[in-house]
């Protein structure tokens, strides 16, 4: 019988393991090195040029508004405010002379009353100023046609009785001295007759004398008195109409706001309202609440006049122009597009209304809507489209396809394995393409996200302070026209769809509903392609 030994059965089993076992290494090294391989043949994704238009747009948000507003104000003056007593429900459709507002009036009723008295006082004293001064011209006209006359004659038969009394005593003394000389008379009587003369001469001189200062002094000085007390009481009658005037005035204006109590439609319109863009519900008009003169209680918008007034950023306000076209969207009408021109951009920012947050300015921005739909309203939530730059046959690159480097712009391009690079020179952004204006022609390929890919070409050395400033800034610096610095490898935000989406949009007429939907799919395809250059270099 013969013995087996047991070690050839080792062996054998050993030398089959080692077989299988070195099989499966090459296998498995041929497996690596086959995927290894694949790995770095694997290329970049690519993308190419288009030609087509571009658009570059920014976007506004903000509410309908019309750009014909008849503001209905309260015109009641009140120190301490005026009651609504009654108003009419927003929303009502109103004609021409329709109550709007009723304020309380009963204090303006009282004033009224009292007025009236104060009239017809002023009318009292103002008939006794022109009594007075016809008076005062009746007592000029009574001095210069009768009293001045009646005196005149009276000093004048004194001095004609005075001179006739001289010439008598002339006579007679001449006689007595021829009878004196006979001695018919005594030489006492003589010198009596003598003073008689000289008394008569002086009575004569004496009313010459009053002649001349009634005629030179006296009727001067009454005259001037008379016109004084006439002219005086003209300056009274003057102030009593002027007060009286005044007076009629006040009553009017408290008729007239008596009148303002009821405030008037004073156009067709349907009512809105009014409210301060920080206000909120409590500063509504409401009944029993105090209103101020001037104060705007409604509105009476005309809905064929509509626009959209919006905020924008002190960083796109630059690029802003009167004229320029836009796309408009309203929350009340999802499915339809209006056509809009910016009508007014502020000069200046709109004030903060809160404490604390960025530091951005906003200014406020004006859009006509040029085809307002039936049922538009006031306060619409919208949002509007302004296209800021349009051009026809652009070559056109996702940003992710150029990048900066020492001043330069390079696309990069990976053929049949090889890596290189291509400057090119561009044009306007609009933070999600860019144009191309020189190095490319319309279906070059580039590689998308060439900032990550960049380390596979070599480009020029860059001094140590533009190598700092380069790795400082990154990928955020893509020379163009763009209004905001986003980095280069950002996705595009969502609620600002590629051009793709906004080529139709920039053409009024062609703007269709099914437009601005294609734009989504393209927008997500987009975030995906820019994200993988990123992981490829992580």
């Amino acid at each position: 019988m013969t013995t087996r030994h047991p070690s050839g059965k080792i062996l054998k089993t050993l030398l089959i393991v080692l077989i299988l076992a070195t099989v499966i290494v090459a296998g498995g090294y041929a497996s690596w090195s086959r995927y290894s391989e694949q790995v770095k043949e694997t290329p970049p994704q690519m993308v190419t040029v288009k030609k087509g238009v571009f658009v570059h747009e920014i976007l506004e948000r903000g509410s309908v508004d019309s750009a014909s507003n008849v503001d209905i104000r309260c015109q009641v003056e009140s120190a301490g405010g005026v009651t609504i007593l009654w108003v009419i429900p927003e929303g009502s459709i109103v004609k021409k002379g329709d109550l709007l507002v009723e304020l309380d009036s009963s204090t303006l009723r009282e004033n009224v009353t009292k007025q009236a008295i104060a009239v017809l006082a002023s009318l009292s004293t103002l008939a006794e100023s022109e009594a007075a001064l016809a008076t005062a011209k009746l007592v000029l006209e009574e001095y210069q046609q009768g009293k001045f006359e009646e005196e005149k004659k009276t000093i004048e038969i004194a001095k004609y009785t005075a001179d006739e009394a001289v010439k008598t005593k002339e006579n007679d003394i001449k006689f007595y001295k021829r009878l004196l000389e006979r001695d018919y008379v005594t030489q006492s009587k003589v010198q009596t007759d003598l003073i008689d003369l000289e008394k008569a001469k002086l009575d004569a001189q004496i009313a010459e004398l009053k002649l001349t200062v009634l005629e030179n002094y006296t009727k001067k000085k009454n005259e001037i008195q008379y016109q004084a007390d006439i002219a005086k009481a003209e300056a009274k009658v003057e102030s009593d109409r002027t007060s009286l005037q005044l007076e009629k005035d006040r009553e009017t204006h408290l008729k007239s706001q008596r009148a303002n109590c009821r405030i008037l439609a004073p156009q067709d319109g349907q009512v809105v309202y009014f409210m301060t863009r920080w206000g909120g519900e409590e500063d509504l008009i409401r009944e029993g609440k105090k209103v101020y003169e001037r104060e705007i209680l409604l509105r009476l918008p005309d809905i064929s006049q509509m626009q959209v007034k919006g905020l924008v950023n002190e960083a796109n306000i630059r690029l802003l122009k009167v004229g320029q076209t836009a796309t408009i969207r309203l929350e009340a009408f999802p499915s339809q597009i209006f056509r809009g021109i910016v009508r007014d951009v502020n000069d200046y920012p709109e004030p903060s209304h809160f404490m604390g947050g960025s530091m951005s300015k906003e200014y406020m921005t004006t859009i006509m809507i040029l085809d307002p739909p039936k049922g538009i309203k006031p306060g619409l939530t919208a949002e509007a489209k302004i296209t800021v730059a349009e051009m026809n046959d652009a070559l056109i690159l996702p940003m992710q396809s150029v990048f900066e480097h020492g001043g330069k712009t390079y696309a990069l391009t990976f053929r049949e394995g090889q890596w290189d690079k291509i400057e090119v020179k561009t044009g306007p952004t609009n933070d999600q393409e860019v144009v191309i204006l020189e190095g490319l022609n319309a279906g070059d390929s580039v590689v998308l996200g060439a900032w990550a890919h960049r380390d596979r070409v070599n480009l020029p050395k860059l001094t140590p302070e533009a190598e700092a400033a380069q790795r400082e800034k990154g990928p955020t610096e893509t020379p163009g026209d763009k209004p905001t610095a986003q980095p280069a490898a950002t996705p595009p935000v969502a609620s600002d769809p590629p051009a793709e989406a906004t080529t139709d949009a920039a053409v009024p007429d062609a703007v269709k509903p099914e437009a601005a939907k294609t734009a989504t799919p393209q927008t997500d395809v987009e975030e995906a392609t820019v994200e993988k250059p990123t992981e490829e270099q992580a």
